[in-house]
């Protein structure tokens, strides 16, 4: 029964990410050995940790604020002619707050467990994100020609540098018998 449980733990590595990793690990290897990935796993823990604090944060400045968040917290977004009422704002200001630190909270746990599986939430949120970034600039150059602003370049490249770290961290946590 417990060899079931333990086999079946095993299910993303052993048929969806382990074809993939193990058919492309010297390209990984060569990616995660730059001397700018020798920290990852420090540098996944101080985000991990980095995001939790500032989260749990934000979470408590809004429970502070009451059903309604003040003007500097709430932005007026036109949609179709109205307003987003501040009560939906604040609710999903806090979803998002809550999923954040569910994410963040995931890598520590991985980090202290070295279990890789921790690592696929915030992976494949983080992979949706730099897709929907990727097409959002290609519909941009398309339709307006090439607008860069430095400020969304650079947290275009922090995002990009946070995914590699993990994704890093999570390949050298798995070993051949995790495929």
């Amino acid at each position: 029964m417990f060899a079931l449980a333990a086999r079946n733990m095993k299910i993303p590595f052993h048929s969806v990410l382990g074809p993939v990793l193990t058919k492309n690990k010297m390209h990984i290897n060569k990616i995660c050995s730059h001397p700018i990935f020798g920290f990852v796993p420090v540098y996944v823990g101080a985000l991990g940790i980095i995001g939790v604090v500032l989260s749990i944060f934000d979470i408590i400045r809004i429970i502070r604020c009451g059903s309604i968040l003040p003007g500097y917290l709430w932005r007026e977004r036109i949609k179709n002619g109205q307003f987003i009422s501040p009560e939906v704002e604040r609710d999903c200001k806090m979803i998002s707050l809550v999923i954040s630190t569910e994410y963040y909270l995931f890598l520590l746990v991985g980090l202290v467990t070295n279990n890789p599986v921790f690592y696929m939430p915030y992976l494949a949120l983080y992979s949706l994100i730099i897709t929907l970034e990727v097409i959002i600039f290609l519909t941009k150059v398309f339709v307006d020609g090439v607008d860069f602003k430095k400020c969304g370049l650079v947290m275009s490249l922090f995002m990009v540098f946070n995914w590699t770290s993990v994704f890093c961290t999570l390949a050298r946590s798995t070993s051949c018998c995790d495929f």
